[in-house]
């Protein structure tokens, strides 16, 4: 397992909306760009929008969930940013979509290791 750092300081998050190149799926999108450090560092946002703390959270623990699943596979000195969409209900909030919607958007940045 990897060592990943969460980010929580507003200015970080400024940071790498800024600085981080915008991938987009169905229902997450992702701001990716490389580190010079030996960790990975991982945000994650969920609109006030989108419901309340318990709903809010609960989106955020599928997403911390399904990074930790692939954590090895994606390449040091990564720094994500995961955005849930706010045009997408909780409703839609499902482990494995998010899962897989994750793996495709890092396959199409080349920042996974494919396993054989």
């Amino acid at each position: 397992m990897k060592k990943t750092e969460i980010i929580k300081k507003n200015y970080e998050f400024k940071y790498f909306f800024k600085k981080g190149k915008y991938y987009s799926g169905s229902i997450i999108e992702v701001y990716l760009f490389n580190n010079t450090l030996n960790v990975n560092k991982l945000g994650i946002v969920v609109s006030k929008k989108i419901g309340g703390s318990v709903i809010r959270n609960k989106i955020k623990r599928y997403i911390r969930s399904a990074y930790t699943d692939i954590e090895d596979d994606i390449n040091t000195c990564c720094n994500l940013l995961i955005v849930w969409k706010k045009s997408i209900s909780h409703e839609k909030a499902n482990y494995f979509d998010i899962k897989n919607e994750l793996i495709s958007i890092l396959k199409s940045s080349n920042n996974i290791e494919e396993r054989i």
